[in-house]
């Protein structure tokens, strides 16, 4: 499990808990920044998923849980779910 700290308003992006399977898509397809990622596909969403105040840029803590279910929480901006924490499901 993890946390992080951000600046952020609670009345834009309410935290919400989602439950969902991690798995791995290539993201922005034919441009520049594709890549492989990890994103948290749940009954309310597909989403990327990467944890809140990490860099966007280095590898995601997330990617050992690939596969796995999780029950996460955190806040959406646009495509992305910012986990505040997660754990596995049991």
């Amino acid at each position: 499990m993890s946390a992080g700290k951000t600046n952020r308003d609670d009345k834009d992006n309410p935290f919400v808990t989602l439950t969902g399977r991690l798995v791995l898509r290539t993201f922005g397809r034919h441009s520049k920044s594709e890549h492989l990622a990890v994103y948290l596909v749940s009954d309310q969403g597909d989403y990327l998923i990467r944890p809140a105040g990490a860099n966007p840029f280095m590898p995601d803590a997330l990617m050992p849980l690939v596969g796995k279910t999780i029950i996460a929480t955190g806040y959406i901006e646009d495509y992305v779910f910012l986990a505040q924490t997660w754990k596995e499901e049991e």
